[in-house]
């Protein structure tokens, strides 16, 4: 368990997803999947969740292999907490294409605290959106907003902006509106440094100038600042999703493996414990560098975040 009194759970309740996005750590380049197909039980979820009630505030749905709203019982997971406590706040982040409306207002009806949301992964419009997310269907995720959103929901659009889309960005911020969404944010990945511009038709919106990540030291932990834990779809136990990404991902990859080789001998058990040390002696992880360095962080990739209603 934490070492701390933790706020908040991140968990990722599945590793099954429809999409096949190049850059996602459950495939190779968006083609070969290397990740293995489960759910988190209903039992460890409850379990982790009984063990931080008093001081739980926040549960985030998310993760880095799968899209949760694949999983079967995510909405029996979020119904068992609402009853167990109804101002715990949850939050989830889908591409929207998974399920069908009546599903998408279940949801709606579960999230009844004015701080629940869903965050909405769409990367522009019906002509832009699949050449980034790979098998996902813009007509689907149009159907199943629009039914959450009229059921009560909190949803907020998120827009990731590659060369394609970038002239994009405000016509897709006033359907957002229009629509009903809270919330309109695009960021720019960082993700050029593992992958480069090997995969077809992806291009940075600008050039891309690398960055030289090992020489941070100036940590700002988004995990100690959250108080959060990440729980993976097998119920094993990670500072964060950032960590947990690399672990899975890396020792598929040779570059990213030379790059992570300071975490990838370790259990999970010992770096729940290593990564704070290693960070109060001024000698972090390289994903810890390259995660949360201030200034250089994964934070940097956001570009406009503005609320529309």
């Amino acid at each position: 368990m934490t070492s701390y009194q933790t706020k908040m759970l991140h968990f990722e309740p599945t590793s099954r997803c429809n999409a096949a996005c190049p850059m996602c750590a459950r495939n190779i380049d968006g083609k070969e999947t290397i990740v293995s197909l489960g759910d988190l039980s209903l039992k460890k979820f409850q379990l982790q969740v009984i063990s931080n009630i008093k001081t739980l505030e926040k549960i985030l749905f998310c993760g880095t292999l799968g899209d949760p709203c694949a999983d079967k019982n995510l909405l029996q997971k979020i119904e068992w907490v609402k009853k167990l406590n109804p101002e715990i706040v949850i939050g989830i982040n889908t591409n929207g294409s998974i399920r069908n409306p009546k599903w998408w207002t279940d949801c709606a009806k579960l999230l009844t605290s004015i701080y629940d949301y869903v965050v909405f992964s769409i990367d522009g419009l019906e002509d832009t959106n699949h050449i980034y997310r790979w098998n996902v269907q813009w007509k689907k995720i149009m159907q199943n907003t629009k039914a959450f959103i009229e059921a009560g929901g909190n949803a907020q659009w998120d827009m990731l902006v590659f060369n394609y889309n970038k002239h994009q960005i405000q016509e897709c911020k006033q359907l957002a509106k229009e629509m009903g969404f809270t919330w309109f944010r695009y960021k720019e990945t960082n993700r050029w440094d593992q992958y480069g511009t090997r995969i077809p038709n992806l291009e940075p919106v600008s050039e891309y100038v690398p960055i030289d990540y090992t020489s941070g030291k100036d940590i700002d932990c988004l995990r100690d600042n959250e108080q959060s834990t990440y729980i993976d779809y097998k119920g094993v136990e990670y500072p964060c999703c950032y960590i947990a990404g690399v672990m899975f991902s890396a020792p598929y990859d040779e570059k990213k493996k030379e790059l992570n080789k300071d975490i990838l001998h370790l259990t999970p058990e010992q770096i729940m414990t290593e990564y704070k040390e290693r960070l109060n002696n001024g000698n972090p992880f390289y994903v810890c560098k390259r995660s949360c360095s201030k200034g250089i962080s994964k934070r940097s990739q956001w570009k406009q975040e503005e609320q529309l209603n």
